[in-house]
């Protein structure tokens, strides 16, 4: 089996690198690429193992992360010129740490790519046998277009639920200007994300473990900033990483996305593995789905995508049924939640999760049944992913 080598970067730099490469008969170049828009479609359609980076400029270090960090089985490589401090530095900050030179001679530079690819496929294949990577790793993204529709409350008790089905499970509080998973936890933590990127700007996961809150239901947690002037400190990349680096060693990644569209919540969806959005049931909150709805439908797949009508009430029931609901949005419900106010006010008012602190309540039963669903469509993924991997018997 040949290695398949995708290569980006200016066209003569590929020709370049492309004619040697094929000197190799255990090397094939899939394809040649300069759009950065397009590099990742291009890796999904060409089946590509590997990525060569063809030269250093600020275009190309968007997609050494880029496929750091959303095409985790695509090995990048980087090429420069010499070995310039600078430049290794700027390329290392993106994840990538296979750096190879152009004055490298021909037959060294062959061979140090192919004991990249080896080490990186045994790497894989360690993975994929370690319970770090049998277990789910799914990314859960709670979004929605506006605030009042319970998100938070939605994110912190399916974080509980999950976590007391014996999963590992971490909360990221991303809505950084005015998030409150801390309040709802009932903690005040010193850590937040503040502290873990001014101790490190670019933390591998033993760091963030460090800054993470354990609560008593078993939920890890990241607290937002502690004030809203500290928001923009922390950087669409910088979050992005923490995703990357938990979902190795966690069975479900939450996350509690801000409250509509930026860099930050695209990010959030873009990396999700189910999108939880939570929409009202009243005609200003199904227009407001409706144009969010619409954006959303061009960023992520379908499949990805779960509509959750959030405090639902018996009135709102009546008025409103789901099949409108569908005539409006295009979308169906997935799962509705109950407006428990009783056991809502108190769990806020006391710091403890619903699930926590009322578990036979309306509302602990609608998350408990989501995060049931949750966990059923993991095994299932899970299933299909062994099936994929184990080779079929051959009749001798």
């Amino acid at each position: 089996m040949k290695i398949k080598i995708l290569l980006f970067g200016e066209k003569d730099s590929c020709l370049q690198v492309q004619r040697l490469l094929v000197q190799d008969d255990e090397l094939a170049v899939c394809g040649i690429v300069s759009d950065e828009r397009q590099i990742l479609d291009e890796i999904d359609k060409s089946g590509a193992e590997m990525v060569m980076i063809t030269d250093v400029s600020t275009m190309t270090l968007r997609v050494c992360q880029q496929v750091y960090l959303l095409r985790p089985r695509t090995v990048p490589v980087a090429l420069i010129e010499t070995r310039d401090s600078y430049d290794t530095a700027r390329i290392i900050q993106t994840g990538v740490h296979y750096i190879l030179s152009y004055d490298m001679e021909p037959l060294a530079f062959i061979s140090e790519l192919k004991s990249i690819f080896h080490d990186e496929s045994n790497r894989f294949l360690a993975l994929e046998n370690s319970s770090a990577t049998t277990s789910k790793s799914r990314v859960i993204s709670v979004f929605g277009a506006k605030d009042g529709l319970g998100k938070t409350t939605l994110a912190v008790n399916l974080a509980v639920a999950l976590a007391s089905k014996q999963n590992k499970v971490v909360l990221l509080d991303y809505d950084l200007q005015f998030g409150d998973v801390a309040t709802y936890m009932g903690q005040d933590p010193k850590n937040t994300i503040l502290e873990l990127l001014r101790e490190q700007g670019n933390p591998n996961a033993d760091v963030i473990r460090q800054f993470l809150t354990l609560h008593d239901s078993g939920v890890s947690f990241l607290p937002a900033p502690p004030s809203p002037e500290f928001a923009a400190s922390v950087t669409v990349a910088q979050a992005e990483r923490i995703v990357a680096a938990l979902r190795v060693y966690f069975d479900y990644v939450i996350i509690d996305c801000p409250t509509g569209f930026d860099n930050l919540s695209t990010a959030c969806l873009d990396c999700a593995s189910t999108i939880l959005y939570v929409a009202g049931r009243d005609i200003p909150g199904l227009r407001d789905a409706k144009k969010s709805l619409s954006v959303l439908q061009a960023l992520v797949q379908d499949e990805k995508l779960k509509v959750v009508i959030g405090k639902n009430t018996d009135t709102s029931a009546r008025n409103i049924k789901d099949a409108d609901i569908l005539r409006v949005l295009g979308q169906p419900v997935w799962k509705t939640i109950p407006y428990d106010e009783k056991a809502a006010v108190l769990a806020a008012n006391q710091g403890k999760p619903v699930l926590v602190g009322d578990r036979q309540s309306k509302l602990s039963h609608a998350i408990n049944s989501i995060a049931n669903d949750l966990e059923g469509t993991a095994i299932v993924e899970k299933a299909e992913k062994k099936r994929a991997r184990t080779p079929g018997k051959k009749k001798g």
